[in-house]
């Protein structure tokens, strides 16, 4: 039977046909696609082809004990984070929404899952790199006042330039840009600084809600940096005025051409998430991590918060109704917000 199907092969492709060596080094010079990745593998001679062949049946007839793996993924000596594996996620919206606590979470979600994650946000270095005792308020935000503009655009690029440093490391996969990049032409900056060098996406947090919005600008109130010392009602107000700054020259993301991820009001549970040019294992695992976003009742029984997977950190026990240290100035707090939203 063996010689009858060697006859007819050799009467299909004549005398001349190729050995399996050779079809093998035809087949080995193509690429070999996946989906993140490209190997272009070159064999120089048949001797080459001979050593690889033989390292193979070297390595198939030593099979390593679970103890030798693991002393190997603790030295890392074969771990290759490959280039295009690298991932950038750049969040977008107005201040209060929830864009700290979303990286937070995002970022132990992602460390969890072995995907080595940093947090980079660009109100930690405007408040690192400030002169003196400027006076960072709501005029510090108008878009009109070049002072501040420019310091906010060094902010910015320091940021940035951490970011890409840390994508740059072999230890870094993930990166997160937590700013409100609230204009087009802000977006198109990031976009010229990643194109070409690792992935990105875009991730819009856009809250309308009078309550969820309310429970934010509490928090801020609390534990922002710029809010320190300051009195509270003047606080609030000059919070206000920065989110009107914000609101004045704010550019939602409908760009098509662009990677990103919206969404609108998924706290309160009548929100949707708008999913535009996203494929791959983790912009996958982004998506299905930050549908879990859904409302639950307050440990105060009160109130509600936006809740993800994972330690939950806010404002929850410090409702009106319970007591606790901060119950005094959150209900005078939360009068002094009421007349603004």
């Amino acid at each position: 039977m063996w010689d009858l199907f060697k006859q007819t092969q050799t009467r299909a492709h004549g005398s001349s046909s190729i050995s399996p060596s050779e079809e093998l080094k035809k087949l080995l010079k193509k690429v070999v696609s996946f989906r993140d990745l490209h190997i272009h593998v070159n064999v120089a001679s048949d001797a080459s082809l001979t050593s690889l062949e033989a390292k193979a049946q070297q390595e198939e007839a030593h099979i390593p004990s679970s103890s030798s793996l693991y002393t190997a993924g603790q030295n890392n000596t074969h771990r290759v984070v490959l280039e295009q594996k690298k991932l950038a996620i750049i969040l977008v919206g107005l201040p209060g929404r929830g864009k700290t606590f979303l990286c937070n979470k995002l970022k132990c979600y992602l460390n969890w899952l072995g995907h080595p994650t940093a947090h980079f946000n660009v109100g930690q270095y405007r408040r690192k790199n400030k002169e003196g005792d400027d006076l960072q308020d709501a005029a510090f935000f108008d878009h009109n006042n070049p002072a501040g503009r420019a310091a906010r655009e060094r902010a910015f690029h320091l940021a940035l330039q951490d970011l890409m440093g840390y994508l740059h490391t072999e230890a870094g996969q993930v990166a997160i840009l937590d700013a409100t990049n609230s204009t087009q032409e802000r977006r198109n900056k990031v976009c010229e600084a990643l194109r070409g060098r690792v992935r990105y996406i875009f991730i819009e947090n856009i809250c309308n809600d009078p309550d969820v919005l309310q429970q934010n600008y509490l928090n801020k109130m609390l534990y922002s940096p710029d809010y320190q010392g300051v009195d509270t009602e003047q606080a609030v107000v000059d919070f206000m005025l920065r989110i009107r700054k914000y609101e004045d020259i704010y550019e939602p993301i409908e760009d098509r051409n662009m990677h990103y991820i919206k969404l609108t009001d998924m706290v309160t549970g009548r929100g949707h998430i708008d999913i535009n040019r996203i494929s791959g294992y983790l912009p996958g695992k982004i998506v299905f991590f930050l549908m879990q976003v859904r409302r639950v009742k307050g440990i105060g029984g009160a109130g509600s918060a936006a809740r993800l997977p994972g330690p939950w950190f806010g404002m929850s026990g410090f409702q009106c109704s319970a007591g606790g240290s901060g119950t005094s100035f959150m209900c005078f707090t939360r009068s002094i917000l009421t007349s603004y939203l």
